[in-house]
């Protein structure tokens, strides 16, 4: 059963004890945001009744404080082979309902504040390069802004993928452009057939459906198709799963040979592609547990760090004095790390670069492991 969160609820599951799950708050024309995403978060996190949907949920608030509209985005979903719930075995008889082309872009949305103005949205923010971007094509593409503009009046959110020669992840897109994934019923969270809304989505470019094809068949095709990332598929029962190509994991550099080897590990999950990394080893429960188990130490470990770089910061906010500060606790071994956030960068990417830096090496990775 879908289980749609309200504000309170989303809190709840990031003050879970060591929760992967956050908040980032943020401002525009003096209305509130509060954006959910998580951090390394484990098959079991997700678990949690309404877990699913924190992956980039949004909450825009009137400027008295009360709630003036959530976004949903998409819920969370796995690869093949990945979660219990994604594994051959579960999936091989289920019935598929269509098969989206996979686009190797960065996922966008739209928020409108309560002044009427509207905003592209990355997965987490409305200020990044990405959410920038995407704010740019909705102010050029007419068919992009009507179908957007349409979506607000009927609470409905339009899920995109942002594609730009700027924003590359790994396939090559020669224009900046949105690509239509899906729309998505904001009050019910259902996902809605796009050929019924064929006349309002107009010529804005939707990701091809390749339906026609059998669960094997597309593991085949899988294996061998080049230029392609992979793709959704979405059963009968409401399950979303993706498929990723061998070419698409090639080009990624993502190899299960390196899974014996603690430092690439550690880099695959500072990186966030250990997802991908878990797809390519069905059916090996020792080594997801494995594996699942230096997820769970490196997370703690960055949350540690991160909270001992804003403790510092924080004092560093009371004396107010940089050269004050430094006399005091330039001896610190996050001293380094609060002139770096004075200079724009957060704590939990600094935590990230401290612990690559202590891991990047085998023997240090697994003595590291080992403490």
């Amino acid at each position: 059963m879908l289980k749609l969160l309200t504000y309170n609820e989303a809190l709840d599951l990031v003050n879970l004890p060591n929760s992967p799950f956050y908040e980032s708050k943020y401002s525009v024309d003096g209305y509130n945001i509060s954006t959910f995403n998580y951090r390394l978060a484990s098959w079991s996190d997700f678990n949690a009744p309404g877990a699913k949907e924190m992956r980039g949920l949004t909450f825009v608030f009137n400027a008295d404080g009360s709630l003036f509209k959530r976004y949903l985005l998409l819920e969370k979903f796995f690869n093949l082979n990945q979660v219990p719930d994604t594994m051959y075995s579960e999936v091989k008889n289920l019935k598929i309902r269509s098969i989206a082309n996979k686009e190797d872009g960065s996922i966008a949305s739209f928020i409108k504040l309560p002044n009427g103005r509207v905003l592209g949205k990355s997965k987490m923010s409305v200020a990044t390069d990405q959410a920038v971007g995407i704010t740019r094509v909705y102010s050029r593409n007419d068919s992009v802004k009507r179908l957007v503009d349409w979506s607000f009046d009927n609470d409905i959110t339009a899920v995109f993928e942002y594609v730009a020669p700027s924003n590359r992840i790994v396939l090559r897109y020669d224009t900046e452009d949105l690509i239509l994934l899906r729309l998505r019923n904001n009050l019910t969270g259902e996902l809605l057939d796009l050929n019924d809304y064929l006349d309002v989505i107009g010529d804005v470019k939707i990701a091809p459906f390749e339906n026609g094809y059998t669960l094997d068949e597309l593991i085949e095709l899988a294996s061998y198709v080049e230029n392609k990332e992979g793709w959704i598929v979405e059963f009968e029962n409401g399950l979303l799963m993706k498929i990723k190509t061998a070419f698409y994991f090639r080009l990624h550099g993502l190899f299960t040979e390196d899974l014996n080897r603690e430092n690439i590990i550690i880099d695959y999950i500072l990186k966030d592609e250990i997802d991908d990394v878990l797809s390519k080893i069905p059916d090996d429960t020792d080594t997801i547990v494995r594996i699942d188990n230096i997820v769970e130490k490196v997370r703690y470990a960055l949350d540690k760090k991160s909270k001992e770089i804003d403790n510092l910061y924080d004092k560093y906010l009371s004396i107010n004095n940089r050269k004050e500060f430094a006399i005091l606790y330039n001896k610190n071994e996050n001293f380094g790390y609060v002139m770096s956030m004075l200079n724009g960068k957060n704590s939990y990417e600094l935590a990230k670069d401290y612990l690559s830096k202590k891991t990047n090496k085998l023997l240090s990775a697994r003595e590291w492991l080992s403490i």
